[in-house]
């Protein structure tokens, strides 16, 4: 009877030890493909900023820091080429000032996020004519950084280029894009078609724009990742709104470990502008902000 006991214990502590480490081994596997989800999502949120300083400014040559515009007063705009009539566009850079050591250290801008650094432009034609192109541009000397909040900034390098294809859409090509912050770097890539889907008719403010495509990417542990857009990507440029997509969902794949992650913007189905995203693998899912 002893030694059935003993059996009975021994085989219990056996399957004890296996579920531990197999739960184990799936929050590890969860939290490994989480990390290709938060660096897309701080990447795609970062280059989807870029475009709508791009946007702000470009399309409307004569608008003023006092305007409908989310350039803050202490922006300062350069332009080294002014004039479109020479034949070769116009150039320009914008300036949100030096990154600060303390909080905020960034400039607060009117969509509500915080910029710091440089951003280089050019423009073959004026905004909404038809294969304008536009490039935006930031090197590390530029030292440009973005975020939702003053505290937790991320450096963006690479170039966005804008392609007028309709009214009221671009082709959005990033390359040689890099985020960096505190948790890593995220080396990225994309090509993307953005539509405005509506248009307050006096600036970016009130603007809302849907995003479809596809991204790949080496997350901050080296793994690649590969990103479909499954429904449109939806974001609201107003203040609180403007930090990320308010809706959409997206495919995720690490291709190193070849698992795959469904990542959905609004999760709770209210459109809310929280910033928060959730992440399914393997029937559990993950809640985490998008930074």
């Amino acid at each position: 009877m002893k030694k059935s006991n003993f059996i009975l214990t021994a085989i219990f502590f056996i399957i004890l030890t296996l579920s531990f480490f197999a739960c184990k081994k799936d929050k590890k596997e969860i939290i490994e493909t989480i990390i290709s989800a938060e660096d897309n999502s701080t990447a795609e949120n970062e280059f989807t900023s870029v475009f709508d300083v791009a946007d702000d400014f470009t399309s409307n040559d004569t608008r003023t820091r006092s305007g409908n515009t989310i350039l803050p007063n202490g922006a300062i705009v350069t332009f080294t080429d002014s004039v479109f009539t020479d034949g070769n566009g116009i150039a320009f850079t914008i300036d949100f000032g030096t990154l600060k050591l303390v909080a905020p250290k960034g400039i607060y801008c009117k969509d509500g996020r915080y910029r710091s650094g440089k951003l280089s432009f050019t423009a073959s034609k004026k905004y909404f004519e038809i294969v304008n192109v536009i490039t935006v541009s930031a090197s590390d000397a530029d030292k440009y950084y973005g975020g939702n909040d003053g505290t937790n900034l991320t450096q963006v390098t690479g170039t966005t280029t804008l392609t007028r294809t309709t009214a009221t859409s671009l082709n959005i090509d990033v390359a040689n894009a890099k985020a960096v912050n505190d948790k890593g770097t995220v080396t990225w890539k994309s090509n993307r078609t953005i539509t405005k889907t509506v248009d307050n008719g006096a600036g970016l403010l009130g603007d809302e724009f849907e995003v479809i495509g596809s991204a790949s990417g080496v997350n901050r542990n080296g793994e690649n990742f590969t990103v479909t857009i499954d429904v449109p990507l939806y974001k609201k440029i107003q203040l609180g709104c403007a930090r990320t997509f308010v809706k959409g969902k997206i495919t995720l794949t690490n291709t190193t470990s070849n698992k795959t992650i469904k990542i959905d913007y609004d999760p709770y189905n209210n459109v809310a502008c929280d910033a928060v995203a959730k992440a399914t693998i393997n029937n559990k899912e993950y809640y985490y902000t998008v930074r």
